[in-house]
């Protein structure tokens, strides 16, 4: 399917979502939302693919939501109007607690596969809560990071202040969004923001390959692993070990785990087919 905000493609088990709006500084618009909405969907459903890789189009990862400052500063629309967002602050008045824009970071970071942001310049405010939501993050030396809420005089809104600490820890994750400023890519890789740091030429080769290879794993096994990972956050030891083992009955009856087995006996690759 071909979307106006979005380029995506599936190769080999890897999808690749796209934000295609250079001219926004990929910013995310309430129809850019939508499409990204669409393809977690179809990626969620769509059994041939393993992987779900996010990036953006040029030289920027993502600057966050529309405020188009731009706009502002041309005198084209106040500071009021300039959000593409505002539907979102109509929802909240209305009692809704969630608001529609607030579902692609639901969505992503429930998302059952595995997901890779692969952040290829710059990353602010909504675009860094959303590289957040994905599992892994990868970056070259022009990836440069700021929480983007605080400096607007806002707190992050769209899952940061749930997801950084856990990745990065309290401390950091208290620093990184009460000072609100820029941090590079360097930075971003020692406190383990980053799973890898390659070097800007190879980050796209790099990233793929790291993708293909999770995606040739066992795809239940690893939908098991991730919800092991994120529910076990949330409750005490033995609860955790309690959800491991009934996971791993439901793993144990697969096509998958046979193959394993089988492929470990005979010293060959296995074969996973998500069954």
């Amino acid at each position: 399917m071909d979307y106006e905000n979005i380029i995506f493609k599936v190769e080999a088990r890897v999808a690749t979502a796209m934000i295609n709006r250079p001219a926004a500084a990929n910013t995310i618009s309430l129809a850019a939302k939508d499409e990204l909405l669409d393809i977690v969907s179809e990626v969620s459903r769509n059994d041939d693919i393993g992987v779900l890789v996010l990036t953006g189009a040029g030289r920027i990862f993502c600057a966050g939501g529309d405020f188009r400052p731009g706009k502002v500063r041309g005198g084209e629309v106040s500071a009021a109007e300039a959000e593409d967002m505002q539907p979102a602050y109509d929802d909240v008045r209305k009692g809704k607690i969630l608001p529609d824009v607030i579902e692609l970071s639901m969505a992503l970071q429930r998302l059952e596969k595995p997901t890779i942001a692969m952040i290829n310049g710059p990353v602010i405010g909504h675009g860094f809560d959303l590289a957040l939501c994905c599992d892994m993050r990868t970056g070259s030396p022009d990836s440069r990071f700021t929480v983007g809420f605080t400096s607007m005089g806002l707190p992050p809104v769209a899952g940061g202040v749930w997801l950084l600490p856990r990745i990065v820890g309290l401390g950091r994750a208290l620093e990184l969004i009460l000072r609100g400023g820029w941090f590079t890519a360097d930075e971003a890789h020692r406190i383990g923001l980053l799973n890898h740091l390659f070097p800007a030429d190879r980050l796209h080769e790099e990233t793929m390959s790291l993708a293909a290879e999770i995606a040739a794993g066992p795809p239940i096994a690893q939908r098991l692993a991730k919800q092991l990972i994120y529910k076990s956050q949330l409750v005490d030891f033995e609860t955790s070990l309690a959800f491991a083992t009934s996971c791993a009955f439901i793993a144990s009856e697969s096509q998958d785990f046979k193959e394993g087995i089988q492929a470990l006996a005979e010293r060959r690759p296995p074969d996973f087919r998500g069954r």
